[in-house]
């Protein structure tokens, strides 16, 4: 069945309903376009969702924000939505105690913490001005990764043992950029290490007062979302688009737009982009997807830390990559005088579990909440399990060149964008850029083609 999308102004299909997809279709709207967002899942939101139940919000992805998030900020105060800072407190086991540290005195903590020896100290210095040294350089923008290729040349566990110290990649490195990856230092680039430690030492977390997932939740609502609809092909058709998608009552449709902006996994944007197969094919086949388990844990007490964020070495916990302490985050994520804990799982590890049973994967999750927190055993009373098939785009040395690469070669006037998370380095910041310059992209390539078609918005950038 075919069709042709009328109404005024210009036309626009976006395939996912993710953050970044989001994004495009509200700043496409703002300038006037009229907009159908296409969703293959029963939710919008992608990796960014919250589930609400007996009281408990548990952010089923993104969990909080940087404060240098910039795009992401202004956008969350268009939505008028509420955000705070998290507890200014993370952690680091070591030898099966939690150590303290403070980004607000990150230094003075740095320098005091048991957890690195004294010449550990001093040799991150050197840390600290090969970072240093790659802000200055630009080799950290995320808006251009061609830039991130100088530094995409070992891993990150290469140049800790290389230019640190096994100690520094243990209990520093390690819980870093499993933090920023969910994988050890060993299978990532090490501008991982160098973005996770830029972002630490810049700036406070914050999060969304409600849950992250308020921030798709809310544009959504202004949009025209379908969701079960998954999109089956994009392709150039004259001087615009034609997107086929399906759905459960009819089957396939095609319909003719103006544009488009794909958002969904590369995997799935080779498959529905044929025009685009010989652009995207060499990255997607070097560019896999880590997999993540995500276990909330609710408790009817609070353990005793301050942390919001615990971050385990591989050899503290070889399964569990990090723990949020939600109740800490925010104090709505938990009902009063009830604690609230989030594990992340170790990509292999996740992989090995992945198709176990909820009750096998929290009785694992929980072992480990409770060798740090006892005074929590026999606390329980929420528990829930959220499976991640494609967690986040495997950055292994090499893939930011690809990255860049891929970038270079789309074109800023075609009528299919691409805003996706193997565009950049993950991120919601980086959601809402890539879906603010998608947008940007058509609109301005409209407005060159029909100056008369095109009403743009202050805010459309």
């Amino acid at each position: 069945m075919a069709g042709t999308r009328t109404g005024a102004g210009r036309t626009a299909a976006v395939a996912g309903a993710g953050l970044s997809g989001l994004a495009a279709a509200h700043r496409l709207r703002q300038a006037g376009w009229e907009v159908t967002v296409f969703e293959a899942g029963e939710s919008v939101g992608g990796r960014v969702q919250t589930h609400r139940a007996d009281g408990y919000s548990v952010d089923l992805g993104a969990s909080a924000f940087s404060g240098a998030y910039e795009p992401y900020i202004e956008l969350v105060e268009e939505l008028e939505l509420t955000y705070r800072p998290v507890s200014p407190y993370i952690a680091i086991p070591r030898d099966g105690r939690e150590q303290l540290l403070c980004m607000d005195r990150m230094v003075r903590d740095g320098l005091r913490t048991p957890l690195l020896s004294s010449s550990a100290k001093l040799r991150l210095l050197r840390l600290g001005l090969d970072v240093a040294l790659a802000k200055a350089r630009g080799r950290l923008d995320y808006s251009d990764m061609r830039k991130a290729a100088p530094l995409d040349t070992e891993t990150a566990r290469d140049y800790a043992l290389r230019k640190l110290s096994p100690e520094i990649d243990q209990y520093l490195c390690e819980p870093i950029v499993r933090t920023m990856l969910i994988a050890d230092t060993d299978v990532v680039s090490k501008v991982e290490l160098f973005s996770g430690v830029a972002n630490v030492m810049a700036t406070r977390i914050y999060t969304i007062l409600g849950g992250q997932g308020l921030v798709p939740e809310r544009l959504a609502e202004g949009l025209d979302v379908r969701l079960k609809a998954p999109v089956e092909r994009i392709a150039f058709e004259g001087s615009g688009v034609e997107v086929t998608h399906g759905n459960a009552e009819n089957g396939s449709t095609t319909e003719r737009y103006d544009a488009a902006v794909v958002t969904v996994p590369l995997p799935v944007a080779v498959e529905v982009c044929p025009d685009h197969q010989a652009l995207l094919s060499p990255l997607a086949e070097s560019l896999g997807y880590t997999r993540c388990l995500k276990v909330a844990i609710g408790f009817s007490e609070t353990p005793n830390t301050p942390a919001f964020l615990v971050q385990f070495p591989s050899s503290e916990d070889a399964d569990i990559a990090l723990l949020f302490l939600d109740h800490n985050k925010s104090a709505d994520r938990a009902p009063a005088g009830h604690g609230l804990i989030d594990a992340c799982w170790e990509t292999d590890a996740s992989t090995r579990m992945f198709d176990a049973d909820d009750e096998a994967i929290v009785e694992h999750t929980l072992r480990t909440i409770l060798r740090l927190y006892p005074e929590l055993d026999g606390r329980v009373d929420f528990t829930h399990v959220t499976r991640w098939s494609r967690a986040l785009p495997h950055t292994a040395v090499g893939a930011y060149r690809k990255i860049g690469e891929l970038n270079a070669a789309l074109d800023p006037s075609s009528p299919i964008q691409f805003a996706a998370d193997y565009l950049s380095a993950a991120g919601q910041n980086t959601c809402v850029s890539l879906g603010n310059r998608a947008a940007e992209n058509l609109v301005a390539s409209a407005r060159t083609r029909h100056p008369e078609a095109s009403r743009v918005v202050e805010s459309a950038r």
